[in-house]
């Protein structure tokens, strides 16, 4: 499995339909406002090979101010044999014009309080078949920047692959600025016209520095109850019988803004996972949420894989044909967007010809107190 992580320089500065609010107000523990906006569905994709994007905004209705803290899909598959055909290929944060990916854009910080995020749905080989109810919704979690975390900041970094036939993997791994805090993140697999190539993993974690460490620079992710990760890692698949020698992974974390003084600031790490899918059905739900003290919501991340995925290296999940089809903010019960969401949810699904028992689902929320 090939790594790669980006730590900047100690001396560098780096910097459809109706929208549905939800406003959270501060506890006596937090005084983070976060209000979670979402267009509803985009349909799609209809062709085989291909994708369809959707976008929400944190600037819908008023909110000049707000930027991005976390970014969220969740698809709907349909119930008919083509389901298993539908996969997250994107949970991006996004500036409304172009996605942080190459040759625009370049490892390291690519934009400063964007404002969007970026859902994107894609379809594998006409073999797979298609169904009228495929379609996606995008999720932005949108952060009202107060006393301390007034601004924020994207790191983008990117990894060649997977391009080798036979269900490979890789893992890029982007580390926030020295002195700052990572508030969420998002995950990218490029082309979109390669129906076999999707992001599985996109999760909280540490870059540990050289050689062994706890975390692996990024290979093994944050734990329930650790706190304060400083990146954000995303895992590609590959599950062709081809060489796809343009393939390229991408991952985002989202931090703070440079100069901000966020000594006070704690972001813990829930997480939760589950056995399976091993099985055609609909997609499985994972969900953890911010316990008492933990603080507000800001963000969560999901995963498919072939083990724990908290204690070894990201390894694949049992079937090439494995992957994502949600991470979303959501009730206890893993329903979307309720009216306080404190919980955040996956959704895993398995290929036409199912999967193994060592295949695992994975869950991460990001709770935030001290703003």
């Amino acid at each position: 499995m090939a790594k790669k992580s980006l730590r900047p320089p100690l001396f560098t500065a780096l910097v459809l339909g109706a929208a549905l609010a939800v406003t959270l107000p501060g506890t006596a523990y937090a005084s983070t406002t976060i209000t979670v906006r979402s267009p509803g569905a985009t349909a799609g994709p209809g062709s085989a090979n291909s994708e369809s994007t959707s976008n929400a905004n944190c600037r819908t209705g008023g909110d000049i101010d707000d930027v991005v803290s976390g970014v969220g899909i969740n698809q709907t598959v349909g119930t008919g044999t083509a389901q298993s055909n539908l996969h997250v290929k994107g949970i991006v944060p996004f500036d409304g014009t172009a996605e942080y990916v190459a040759p625009g854009y370049s490892a390291g910080v690519v934009d400063t309080d964007a404002t969007q995020a970026r859902a994107i749905g894609g379809t594998g080989g006409s073999g797979g078949g298609l169904d009228a109810a495929f379609g996606s919704t995008p999720y932005v979690m949108c952060l009202d920047p107060g006393d301390t975390v007034t601004g924020t900041q994207i790191v983008m970094n990117s990894v060649a692959g997977p391009t080798a036939a036979g269900g490979t993997i890789d893992l890029a791994v982007a580390t926030c600025p020295e002195g700052t805090r990572l508030l969420g993140g998002g995950a990218r697999t490029t082309p979109g016209t390669v129906g076999a190539l999707k992001p599985v993993v996109s999760y909280p974690t540490y870059f540990d520095g050289t050689g062994a460490s706890t975390h692996d620079n990024g290979g093994i992710a944050a734990d329930d109850g650790e706190t304060n990760p400083d990146s954000w890692a995303a895992g590609g698949l590959y599950g062709s019988t081809t060489t796809g020698s343009a393939n390229t992974t991408y991952a985002y974390a989202i931090c703070s803004g440079d100069d901000i003084d966020v000594s006070g600031v704690t972001v813990t790490v829930r997480y939760n996972e589950s056995s399976g899918p091993t099985s055609v059905g609909a997609p499985q739900k994972t969900t953890v949420g911010c316990g008492e003290g933990d603080g507000t919501l800001i963000s969560g991340g999901a995963g498919i894989s072939g083990g724990d995925i908290t204690t070894s290296d990201f390894s694949a999940p049992g079937a090439q044909g494995d992957h994502l089809n949600g991470s979303y903010p959501s009730d206890g019960s893993g329903n979307p967007l309720t009216s306080s969401p404190a919980d955040w949810t996956s959704t895993t699904h398995t290929g036409g010809m199912g999967s193994t028992s060592a295949t695992r689902s994975h869950v991460w929320a990001l709770c935030m107190t001290g703003n």
